[in-house]
């Protein structure tokens, strides 16, 4: 169940923290910018603590004939998962990385394929006094003391009171989102796991790797084929 702050709530959290109630030098567009920027420093924070596809989005990509290059979408963050779907009943396959130094083995799709891209997504900008984010476990206190940190170090009082807080609220997303996924461990068959035996496999799919690259996803066929 999400845990929703408003835009508005956040400026007056943060000058609450500042003593800043009546401040007129510190204004709702500064407290706005400074919002956006330490939301983006949470989220930056949550989804390196993991697990990935926690924050994941996912994307469609069909190919052409004879194209690799295909745009990554307008919020792409970065890159979580590529799949190219095997068959029209779902079933999937993972494409990997192609390995450095080895693009001439590869060529440009020579079919039609459908691929499923998992991306982190940037979040949309908090821009009216009613935008609002997702403060899941009271991560949104975070945002709160660095902006308030920030007014209080442009005013030049003392923000240690805040700084503490910064430090036990960063030391507890550490260890709080690493136990997201509590599902029951399991012994794993490596082997099974690493039987794919890419980039040669067979599958009814002949797409073989992908490369992240200026801004695109470009896919690949091998120019090697098995039977």
């Amino acid at each position: 169940m999400a845990d929703t702050v408003t835009l508005l709530q956040l400026r007056t959290w943060a000058r609450q923290l500042s003593d800043t109630e009546n401040d007129p030098n510190i204004s709702d567009t500064e407290l706005t910018a400074l919002a956006n920027r330490h939301r983006s420093e949470l989220r930056d924070r949550l989804v390196d603590a993991g697990p990935a596809d926690y924050f994941a989005s996912t994307s469609q990509i069909t190919t052409a004939a004879g194209t690799i290059p295909y745009a990554v979408p307008a919020d792409f963050r970065n890159l979580v998962e590529v799949y190219v779907r095997e068959d029209s009943a779902g079933q999937v396959r993972r494409l990997l990385p192609m390995p450095e130094g080895t693009r001439a083995n590869y060529k440009a799709p020579t079919q039609v394929y459908t691929v499923d891209v998992e991306y982190i997504a940037i979040e949309a900008e908090l821009t009216t006094d009613g935008s609002t984010l997702d403060a899941v476990s009271g991560w949104a206190e975070l945002i709160a003391n660095l902006m308030a940190r920030d007014v209080m170090t442009k005013r030049e009082s003392d923000p240690s009171v805040v700084m503490s807080n910064i430090a036990r609220l960063e030391a507890r997303i550490t260890t709080r989102s690493r136990k997201r996924d509590r599902a029951p461990k399991r012994t794993v068959d490596l082997d099974d796991v690493n039987a794919d035996r890419w980039p040669y496999q067979r599958a009814s799919s002949a797409l073989a790797c992908y490369r992240l690259r200026a801004g695109n996803l470009e896919l690949y066929e091998s120019f090697v084929t098995y039977p």
